[in-house]
């Protein structure tokens, strides 16, 4: 038996077309195929008391302990880019765009790898010494590595869109002294000069937030005697992966965009589960994620049928072929919706098909599972495993 959790990041919403949610509008053959002979259900993946987000969301799916869920994200991120801490302290540096003083995106506008490298580069040497050190991620997502310092948390800045960052910094002079200085650097850069005479959104400041000590993370295989794999395009994925002893994927132009290489995760978890014998794979896709933090309508709808016909179509095709009995999880971890461009902790619908086996079937989308019984998140890898009972 194999096992495969597809992951649409943020992909549920709230009704917002024709009084239907994204994921209702959508045209996904593949998923209408699955859910009439699935089980449907709804579950919540936040912990209570923890910040909506996929950090504790994916840790709770994954099987990790509530500790590991309020640990320091940009710790894990790092570990994921190869970054060796030496004794620092990691924080998410993301480079944002204002206007004046006001967040209006909190991934730079959508900054290219090319264009984060020149910028952090630029605050490296105009602001990086023996205490501080500015360091390339992933596109926007970037890292600040303090030494003698503690573990600031601060939040995600697509929490705080609209708002006047002036009134949003956390209480530690020495961030604070860093946000007004990198502000300086950046707005003279000529990568943003250039952006600007583009007609796009500068990436003019940038946010410290995701501090904390690394989270101990439980070994996967230990936990479930199953060998697992994990693919994705951003380095949280990638980092709780590594974290626990799940063996990454690397697929090429998977970017956590909606220009992702969704053909190639579908086939690098396909490679997995078949030639490479392993019993477990994890598929993330981010786009759907981004597409809400944009308030975009029609990105996410397109995330959504891409997710569909590019990923899901083709693996459960080549699965079925392979005549491989398998287990399939398909969930958001958690809702972004476009109207309020940011995480919130509501409930997710979830589909579990079961390649052997038909289920009573229904509709996957959140109206149509609104009222069903809620599977709590911390048993969702076990029912998937088998070692709880469908709900």
């Amino acid at each position: 038996m194999k096992y495969i959790i597809a992951l649409a990041d943020g992909c549920a919403d709230l009704p917002a077309i024709c009084g239907m949610t994204p994921l209702g509008y959508a045209n996904t053959p593949c998923l209408a195929r699955l859910s009439a002979r699935a089980v449907i259900g709804r579950t919540c993946l936040i912990p209570s008391g923890c910040v909506p987000g996929s950090q504790s969301a994916l840790l709770t799916l994954l099987g990790a302990p509530r500790s590991a869920c309020s640990g320091g994200r940009a710790a894990i991120e790092a570990m994921a880019c190869g970054i060796d801490l030496d004794g620092c302290t990691a924080l998410r540096c993301n480079f944002v765009s204002l206007d004046g003083d006001r967040l209006v995106a909190h991934d730079g506008g959508g900054l290219t790898d090319e264009e984060a490298a020149q910028l952090i580069g630029a605050l490296e040497d105009a602001l990086g010494d023996d205490a501080h050190r500015f360091v390339p991620g992933s596109g926007y997502r970037a890292f600040l590595l303090r030494r003698g310092r503690e573990h600031p948390g601060g939040c995600s800045p697509d929490g705080l869109l609209g708002c006047d960052l002036r009134t949003c910094q956390t209480e530690d002079d020495d961030l604070e002294r860093l946000y007004y200085a990198a502000r300086e650097v950046l707005d003279a850069h000529p990568v943003n000069l250039e952006r600007k005479a583009q007609g796009k959104l500068p990436a003019n400041a940038v946010w410290f937030w995701g501090g904390g000590p690394t989270p101990v993370l439980p070994d996967f295989t230990t936990c479930t005697g199953l060998r697992g794999a994990a693919t994705g395009g951003v380095p949280l994925v990638r980092g709780i992966a590594r974290g626990m002893g799940l063996e990454w994927l690397n697929v090429p132009r998977a970017d956590g965009t909606l220009h992702t290489n969704w053909e190639g995760k579908a086939f690098a978890a396909f490679d997995a589960l078949t030639r490479q014998g392993m019993d477990f794979v994890f598929v993330h896709t981010e786009a759907p994620d981004e597409a809400g933090h944009a308030g975009s309508l029609p990105e996410k709808v397109a995330s959504i049928e891409y997710f569909d016909r590019r990923l899901l179509t083709p693996l459960t095709g080549w699965l079925d072929e392979s005549a491989v009995d398998y287990r399939l999880l398909v969930l958001p971890d958690h809702p972004t919706p476009i109207s309020l461009r940011t995480h919130t902790a509501d409930p997710v619908p979830f589909l579990l098909y079961d390649s052997r086996t038909s289920a009573a079937g229904g509709i996957f989308d959140e109206m149509h599972t609104s009222n069903l019984p809620l599977t709590p998140g911390e048993e969702m890898l076990d029912v998937l495993l088998e070692r709880k009972r469908n709900p």
